[in-house]
């Protein structure tokens, strides 16, 4: 843990993101304060203080013989950023094609979902899906953090070894007929690390990362899988070309 931040403000902001996610959704109860002090390896005085923060902000509550269940808590409208271009453009800066990278699956499970990706894949809320975490690495230094979520039955083939040499999902599954990828739907914000992603990308608590959700679907629109990226801020820059001609001939009053 960084030991420039308190480790129950570290612990409520890795939980505050969890919630925010969707990992745990409103009405539930989170983990209890056993699992969470064997979780983070911290003390029983330290989860409280954590989730006493998190009760001031009203994100959780207290419920005596039950547990601390989270609270619904409205976030605040964001203004999408939208980044067009051609995919294979994007895939070859953000995947491992202009720059050698080595490539680490950390492991491949079915396990619960955040709350909107199970409504992507069309699963219940709280359901299982198929995942596979991957680190990827330059210069031995951790670089981007990968979730691919799929339906449990559709992904079932894929092994590590499958992306042995960094070989990238669209690329993997692109090649077999009886999952066809059509379009990608991408978004982009600015996050921070919380304690899990700081130690998995090797940075600290609370530096900038760039979070992108990349949706796949197929001709009848239907979500094939969903990807989840984190990129360090410090490894990464975000580029557009935009054709301002083309751009005021459709909308001259943008100007």
């Amino acid at each position: 843990m960084d030991a420039a931040v308190p480790h129950y403000r570290q612990i409520a902001d890795t939980l505050r993101a969890n919630i925010a996610s969707g990992l745990y959704v409103a009405g539930e109860r989170l983990p209890t304060a056993q699992a969470l002090e064997e979780r983070f390896g911290v003390s029983n005085i330290t989860i409280r203080k954590a989730l006493d923060l998190l009760s001031r902000e009203g994100r959780v509550v207290g419920r005596r013989g039950v547990g601390t269940i989270v609270t619904p808590k409205p976030e605040a409208d964001r203004v999408p950023i939208r980044i067009t271009g051609d995919f294979r453009e994007w895939l070859n800066s953000a995947g491992a094609k202009r720059f050698p990278v080595e490539q680490r699956v950390l492991d491949i499970e079915t396990a619960r979902a955040p709350a909107r990706v199970c409504t992507l894949l069309g699963l219940e809320a709280g359901a299982a899906a198929w995942r596979m975490r991957r680190l990827r690495y330059r210069d031995g230094q951790p670089i981007s953090y990968h979730v691919n979520y799929g339906a449990p039955d559709r992904f079932a083939w894929i092994e590590a070894a499958t992306f042995a040499g960094g070989r990238g999902f669209v690329e993997t599954v692109s090649a077999r007929d009886d999952i066809p990828l059509k379009r990608m739907a991408q978004r982009v914000e600015a996050v921070t690390a919380d304690l899990e992603l700081a130690g998995l990308l090797a940075t600290g608590f609370g530096q900038a990362l760039f979070f992108v959700e990349n949706v796949y679907r197929a001709d009848d629109d239907t979500v094939l899988a969903v990807t989840h990226l984190y990129l360090r801020a410090d490894c990464y820059t975000y580029e557009v070309e935009i054709d301002l001609r083309e751009s005021m001939r459709r909308d001259p009053a943008s100007a």
